[in-house]
C-alpha cells in the first residue's frame, strides 16, 4: 500500500472506460494504488467482474465500480456517468480509453460496415464520454483520452485507424478549448506499441519499423503519463497529445 505521501488521487472519483484490462486495467491499477476511488466500463463483462475482483482485493480502501458499457450507445454511457456521480457525489476525472484497431487493408479494399464500427467506437465512443463528462465534471477537473501515435503519423493498410486516431485529438483539442474556461483540463496520451492484446494484432500485418528505443513499451508506462495529466503536476498542460512510444512518432 502506498504511503500517504503518495495519495494524490485520494478519494478523487475518476471514469476509465475500456478498462477490463492492457492499458484501462493499468491505468486503474495505478490510481488506485495513489487512492482514488473508480468506476470502471468496459464491453466484455467477465473480464471486467475479474478485473474489479482484483482491484478491490489489492487496494481495499478504494471504492470501485464496474459497469458494462457499450460506448456505441449514448443511453449507456449517460446511464453510467450518472450513476456515478449519484453513487460517488462527485466526477473529478475521466479516461476515454475504449478502442479497437480494425481489419488490416488498403483504402480501396474498405468496406463501409468495418468503416462504420470503427468510428463509431473510436471517434464516436470518445464524443459520447466526454459530452456525458463534460456536464458533471467538478471545476479543475481533467480527463484524457487515448489517441495512437497513428493520431500522429499515417501508416500502410490502417487507414480507418489511423484517421479515427487524428479525430481523437481534434476532439481533444476542442474539448481543451471548450473546457478551460472550468479549468477542466482535457489531454491526450498517444500510445506506441505496448505489451497489450491490440499489439499481438499489429503483428499479423505488414512489418513496420520498430522505436528508436528498440522495445514495446509497457501498460505501466502509458498509465504513468495518464497519471500525470489528470494530477496536480500538470495544472498548466492542456490540448496537449503525447506520444509514449520509445520514440516511434520521431
Amino acid at each position: 500500500m502506498a504511503p500517504p505521501s503518495a495519495l494524490p488521487f485520494a478519494k478523487k472519483v475518476i471514469a476509465i472506460t475500456g478498462a477490463a484490462r492492457g492499458i484501462g486495467l493499468a491505468i486503474a491499477r495505478y490510481l488506485a494504488e495513489r487512492g482514488a476511488n473508480l468506476a470502471l466500463a468496459d464491453v466484455e463483462r467477465e473480464q471486467l467482474e475479474a478485473s474489479v475482483k482484483d482491484l478491490q482485493r489489492d487496494f481495499p480502501d478504494s471504492q470501485i465500480t464496474s459497469t458494462v458499457v457499450n460506448v456505441c450507445s449514448s443511453s449507456e454511457v449517460d446511464s453510467w456517468i450518472t450513476s456515478t456521480v449519484s453513487t460517488f457525489g462527485e466526477l473529478y476525472g475521466a479516461v476515454n480509453n475504449a478502442g479497437i484497431m480494425g481489419k488490416w487493408g488498403n483504402i480501396d479494399a474498405i468496406e463501409d460496415q468495418d468503416w462504420d464500427r470503427l468510428m463509431n467506437i473510436n471517434v464516436g465512443g470518445v464524443m459520447r464520454c466526454l459530452r456525458a463528462e463534460l456536464k458533471v465534471l467538478v471545476e479543475g477537473g481533467s480527463i484524457v483520452n487515448t489517441s495512437s501515435v497513428a493520431g500522429l503519423k499515417a501508416s500502410v493498410m490502417l487507414a480507418p485507424y489511423v484517421t479515427s486516431k487524428h479525430a481523437v485529438i481534434g476532439l481533444t483539442k476542442c474539448a481543451a478549448l471548450e473546457a478551460a474556461g472550468r479549468r477542466i483540463r482535457v489531454n491526450a496520451v498517444c500510445p506506441g506499441p505496448i505489451e497489450t492484446p491490440m499489439l499481438v494484432e499489429v503483428m499479423k500485418g505488414p512489418a513496420l519499423p520498430g522505436p528508436p528505443l528498440a522495445r514495446a513499451g509497457k501498460p505501466e508506462e502509458i498509465a504513468a503519463m495518464v497519471g500525470y495529466l489528470l494530477g496536480p503536476e500538470s495544472l498548466y498542460t492542456t490540448g496537449a497529445c503525447i506520444p509514449v512510444d520509445g520514440g516511434f512518432a520521431c
